[in-house]
């Protein structure tokens, strides 16, 4: 990863990624191990005991681990992140290129692997994103490759076959004139951005005097479908959400250790408790089907969404706790939980 440490020039102490120990999947229960920005980071800042703070000075603001954080639990630097965020307001057809292209051509970075897929899909329903990867050829550094790979996956998943050919052009060679798109395809692009633009552009001009926090371009890229969906009732996105099973009674253990609070179980109401997700904050990390005791989150699979605000994922079946009104499973004889038996046999 030297090519990093030479197009990435040395910034200062305080300008770095921020690591939220809250939301770490580490920090939020021990069923999985994650050392995924351990594994990326080129400068060994993250401690693989997780015992002592990140070494900040030795950070070189990359942001590879940003982008390889499975829950997001970690921000980008203010600089990047402003930088990205001036990028984000520019509509229209956005070029991406490797910092090793040296070429000039639109917006570089030092490299694409650092960009998660949550602002390459917001740059690309803005528009039309072209990304040069005919840098990538010859990269020898095979976790910047498997990261691209991944965020391009994800993205793929996230927009679908059809939005993704429509929206995002991977160049393995020469980068195309701007005048060979068609009419049409431009037309059509203009038509799907039509209302989005300007209420993105406010959005991106209250977060750049903001706090930075590790949710912040799935946050830009929430407000963008929002827009798209209101003005477009066709369309839809795909996102990897939970899939719950009829076993669940809505404990709560998930909503609980969920890093980024995405799920929440509500009230008991005639027999049901509708469990709400919140798309945008859910980043198919798997804790919740890693520490639901019952098995009841079977696997975290993609889902067609009309938008990535709070929705209903399922109703289950569930009674309340007589003593404490904590929910208990239907099926079973007893009518207070765990707790408030041991509390009546003391």
């Amino acid at each position: 990863m030297g090519f990093l440490m030479d197009v990435i020039r040395t910034n200062a102490v305080d300008d770095h990624p921020f690591l939220s120990l809250s939301h770490c999947i580490n920090r939020k229960q021990k069923h999985m191990t994650c050392s995924a920005c351990m594994e990326i980071c080129p400068r060994g800042v993250y401690d693989r005991t997780q015992k002592t703070p990140p070494k900040w000075n030795e950070c070189q603001n990359c942001g590879l681990c940003v982008t390889a954080c499975p829950s997001r639990c970690i921000a980008p630097s203010p600089s990047n992140a402003k930088r990205h965020l001036m990028m984000a307001e520019k509509t229209g057809r956005v070029v991406l290129s490797c910092g090793r292209a040296g070429n000039g051509a639109g917006h570089e970075e030092a490299c694409l692997a650092l960009l998660p897929w949550e602002f390459l899909a917001y740059l690309a329903l803005g528009g039309r994103l072209i990304l040069n990867l005919k840098p990538c050829r010859e990269c020898p550094h095979e976790e910047c490759l498997d990261t691209l790979e991944e965020q391009l996956y994800q993205l793929k998943c996230f927009l679908g076959e059809d939005a993704y050919a429509a929206h995002v052009q991977a160049c393995f060679d020469d980068l195309p004139a701007e005048q060979e798109e068609g009419v049409s395809r431009r037309e059509f692009l203009r038509a799907m951005a039509h209302g989005g633009q300007k209420a993105t552009a406010l959005v991106v001009n209250d977060l750049v005097g903001e706090a930075v926090d590790a949710m912040i371009y799935r946050r830009l890229l929430a407000s963008r479908v929002h827009e798209l969906a209101r003005k477009n009732r066709d369309f839809s996105c795909r996102m990897a959400l939970p899939w719950i099973s009829d076993a669940c009674f809505g404990c709560g253990i998930c909503a609980l250790l969920c890093p980024n609070g995405a799920m929440e179980i509500g009230g008991e109401e005639d027999g049901k408790r509708p469990v709400y997700i919140t798309p945008y904050k859910c980043t198919g990390c798997g804790v919740c089907e890693a520490v639901c005791r019952d098995g009841c989150i079977e696997e975290i699979g993609m889902m067609n969404l009309p938008h990535m605000n709070r929705l209903v994922l399922s109703r289950v079946a569930s009674r309340s706790c007589a003593g404490c009104g904590r929910a208990i499973s239907p099926s079973g004889q007893e009518t207070l939980c765990i707790a408030c038996r041991q509390k009546k046999k003391k």
